[in-house]
């Protein structure tokens, strides 16, 4: 039987369809698509009404991760991505992690808020201490949430809204920071909105007008994923089992140092993230979350101690037979709102990794963030990364030389041959020109 990877695209559909893991109507979508072309994906009169100026529309491959079981559900994540290796190395970081004691990744959320901040300009902290005076006084607190209500009834209606206000005093300024559950939206606009209407109150109350009223990229509440892996399945299983043994031995102490390394380099911890963030950032991207306000705050989080740090651990366990991973960082996502109402592909994303709801959701991208992290380090504590890569971006460089259709792998294929140690158009454009004169000859 041919593996996923082999299928053509429309065999890929029909595949996910076959296995339930698709529905009837999403899977007539991507056919469509691409039967059509892939600008189909969002309606012209859709795209105008999402952004300003809007002449065209931008479209990535979009590519699903197979095998990733997350707290015991078998999930098929949609990435969307320009870059070769992502999908390929989360796919094998999952197959590895199914071999866990888990059987895969175990992953829980906090329970997460939206953050809004309404600042004050304080040089002589007076501004500070009547903030203070105000979160005392129970009066003005009911005020502060009947405020919030109103600004945004329905949120309230779904269960969720204002949960704390907190003042603080800094150097020059001072802060009230809003606490908001925005329930399974992401929660920009219900901060922001709630946020504006407080502050008017504020002021009121202050006598001063606020230097700003904004969301706050940055997150109280954090996702942690986990895996234990025997040191045995980190290498091929064609292995045997004594040479398999001093390999994953091998391999898991390099990786256990590997990570150590990111714990005391800033360099190395910004790269080891970069790793982690290619998969997370992918599917939040397939699903229209807010890729830019996700990455600011898993950065912020990397770096809460002071000190820039690895969002995942890598380590030891159980007489060194035993490599366990963990992960934790915020997850500003949701799965509702936003651009995920406008966008059928997002649909098609959550409906793909059988998502319940946001915390599900973050879930599986802690999960696809750890396996992506492990496949990465796999592959430096072994045999490089280059190589592997460079073999995926053969197809890159292969279509930027002109190549068509049924060219592009013959060119791949013959360029990997001929030229793997210096892959690059020049050389490409040259197994291109020779293809097409014997093919006219």
């Amino acid at each position: 039987m041919a593996a996923f990877r082999e299928l053509s695209v429309e065999q890929r559909i029909k595949t996910l369809e076959s296995e339930c893991a698709l529905s009837g109507d999403f899977a007539q979508l991507l056919l469509a698509q691409l039967a059509q072309s892939s600008e189909t994906n969002i309606p012209a009169s859709v795209a105008n009404s999402m952004i300003e100026n809007q002449i065209g529309r931008f479209s990535l491959p979009v590519g699903v991760v197979r095998g990733l079981k997350v707290n015991g559900v078998m999930r098929n994540v949609l990435m969307a991505t320009e870059e070769p290796s992502v999908i390929a190395a989360a796919c094998n970081g999952a197959k590895i992690a199914s071999k866990s004691l888990e059987n895969g990744v175990f992953a829980r959320s906090e329970h997460y808020v939206t953050r809004a901040q309404i600042v004050f300009e304080d040089a002589d902290g007076s501004i500070a201490k009547k903030l203070d005076s105000i979160m005392r006084d129970e009066s003005k607190r009911t005020t502060i949430n009947e405020v919030a209500r109103s600004a945004h009834p329905s949120i309230y209606q779904r269960g969720g809204g204002l949960e704390r206000a907190q003042a603080a005093a800094l150097t020059g300024f001072a802060k009230l920071t809003l606490d908001i559950n925005a329930c399974d939206a992401m929660g920009a606009n219900i901060a922001n909105t709630i946020g504006e209407a407080v502050k008017t109150q504020l002021e009121s109350w202050v006598g001063r007008k606020a230097l700003v009223a904004i969301l706050a990229n940055s997150s109280r509440a954090a996702t942690v994923a986990e895996v234990h892996i025997p040191i045995e399945a980190l290498v091929p299983s064609a292995k045997t089992a004594a040479a398999g043994d001093a390999d994953g031995m091998r391999l898991a102490r390099r990786i256990a140092a590997l990570s150590s390394l990111a714990a005391v380099d800033a360099e190395r911890a910004a790269t080891h993230n970069k790793g982690i963030l290619n998969g997370i950032v992918a599917a939040a991207l397939a699903s229209g979350n807010d890729t830019r306000a996700l990455q600011a705050a898993a950065h912020e989080w990397a770096a809460k101690s002071g000190r820039y740090m690895p969002l995942s651990t890598w380590t030891l366990q159980n007489n060194d037979q035993i490599l366990y991973g963990r992960i934790e960082i915020p997850l500003q996502i949701g799965t509702v709102g936003g651009a995920i109402a406008s966008l059928p592909m997002s649909k098609v994303a959550l409906h793909l990794a059988k998502v319940e709801n946001a915390n599900d959701f973050r879930n599986v991208l802690a999960a696809v963030g750890l396996v992506q992290n492990l496949a990465a380090l796999r592959a430096l504590a072994g045999p490089g990364i280059q190589a592997g890569h460079m073999r995926l971006q053969a197809a890159n460089i292969t279509i930027a030389s002109g190549a068509h259709g049924d060219e592009i792998q013959k060119v791949v294929h013959a360029l990997l041959n001929e030229n793997s140690s210096d892959l690059n158009t020049n050389s490409a454009r040259i197994i291109l020109d020779d293809l097409r004169k014997r093919r006219n000859t």
